[in-house]
């Protein structure tokens, strides 16, 4: 059973997304959307392919500040292809991706002209990241949805 931590330790270890250098420089200078319920349906329906990486809290899984670094390095490899790119606001990310079947965050995946293509779930490897992402990417067809089932 994990230990209590004590006030103390339990404020430094809260990772705030609202005042986050890394999050703010992802919503910020390198241009992602902040992808929430409310824009969801116009970010996904852009016209062409439409990146959008899944985030969770930080707090709890620190794999997400790991894919906030990752992100703008993986979208520069497909910039000359994307309508858009975006990145989950943590606090819906999981939301969002168990919708479309994906059961491990972060990941990472393609929308096209609204019809999700498919992702890749958890961390991965540069080369992974880049070839996975090419086949989803290539793909002309929406993907098969999985029913994904999560205890509380």
């Amino acid at each position: 059973m994990p230990s209590k931590l004590n006030d103390p330790t339990r404020e430094i270890t809260i990772v705030n997304v609202d005042d986050h250098p890394i999050f703010n420089r992802l919503w910020g200078k390198e241009g992602f959307v902040r992808v929430n319920e409310e824009n969801l349906e116009e970010f996904k329906s852009a016209k062409g392919l439409v990146l959008i990486f899944f985030a969770d809290n930080p707090t709890t899984f620190k794999e997400t500040i790991d894919m906030a670094v990752i992100a703008p390095e993986v979208a520069k490899v497909f910039q000359d292809h994307i309508a858009a790119k975006g990145f989950t606001d943590p606090a819906v990310g999981r939301a969002i991706a168990s919708r479309l079947g994906l059961t491990r965050l972060p990941a990472v995946g393609f929308y096209r002209d609204g019809e999700w293509l498919g992702g890749l779930q958890g961390l991965k490897n540069w080369n992974e990241y880049i070839s996975g992402l090419a086949e989803i990417g290539g793909r002309t067809a929406p993907a098969r949805r999985t029913i994904s089932i999560q205890a509380n």
